[in-house]
């Protein structure tokens, strides 16, 4: 039996997306919204693959307050003072596909979007890239065969 998505990312201190940007606006980090479903064959691979790895957690809780929101969810949110379902939340942002990984600064401003299923040395580099502020000075593939290359 796998674990429910709860267990496989344990490790990861989620916060809701208006404690994230409250966070986020006092301390300079960024949020990072991890769109998911319950029936994405991807996500659960991304839980149980990428996200446990402790690397991983590191980089994000160093740059980020990470949010989960399940696309299906009639769960509220606030995001901007504006209380959504997380399902409207998605739609507004036009996410359709899961898993998706949302780049948000601490002013709410949406830095970056960046669909679909990554193994950890990619995420990984992504998480350090944008949370870095390295999108302003070179493109992410540049970065990426950068950090290959050190090995």
């Amino acid at each position: 039996m796998l674990p429910d998505s709860s267990e496989k990312s344990a490790k990861i201190n989620w916060y809701s997306l208006e404690e994230a940007q409250n966070l986020a606006d006092d301390s300079g980090k960024k949020v990072l919204v991890y769109l998911e479903a319950q029936w994405c064959g991807y996500c659960n691979k991304m839980e149980s693959e990428v996200f446990p790895l402790q690397e991983v957690q590191d980089v994000m809780h160093q740059f980020y307050y990470p949010v989960r929101v399940d696309i299906d969810s009639n769960n509220t949110l606030v995001f901007k003072d504006q209380k959504l379902t997380e399902k409207e939340f998605a739609q507004k942002l036009r996410v359709s596909g899961t898993p998706t990984f949302l780049f948000i600064n601490g002013e709410g401003t949406m830095l970056g979007k960046q669909p679909g299923f990554m193994p950890a040395d990619v995420f990984k580099a992504l998480l350090s890239y944008v949370g870095s502020d390295l999108y302003d000075k070179m493109k992410f593939d540049q970065y990426l065969k950068e950090q290959t290359e050190k090995g």
